[in-house]
């Protein structure tokens, strides 16, 4: 799903709010998403887990080309840890086969 099929199915589900009010909202919860992530502030959407940025240490790589070593700066990623009501939503036939045995 992209954006613009998030912001379809929203309209759809609320028809009394206009679509371009539909994307601002989409576009004002993605941007203050990325601006706590950036202030390294974690965010956490229950029932759909947790995103935390951390910072990957610098370190010593290989060139696959050519097989030069490399120095990778540091930098930030983002880890995202599922919520259990996701994880058992997704893994729904696993967790019914794991309980009737």
């Amino acid at each position: 799903m992209v954006k613009s099929e998030l912001v379809q199915k929203l309209c759809n589900k609320h028809p009394s709010i206009l679509r371009r009010d539909m994307e601002k909202i989409v576009d004002i919860i993605v941007f203050e998403i990325i601006e706590s992530l950036c202030r390294n502030e974690a965010v956490e959407i229950r029932g759909l887990g947790r995103f935390k940025s951390v910072t990957r240490k610098a370190r010593t790589g290989r060139n696959p080309k050519n097989s030069s070593i490399i120095q990778i700066p540091e930098k930030k990623a983002i880890r995202w840890k599922m919520s259990k009501i996701l994880y058992n939503r997704l893994n729904k036939d696993f967790t019914e086969n794991k309980i009737s045995e």
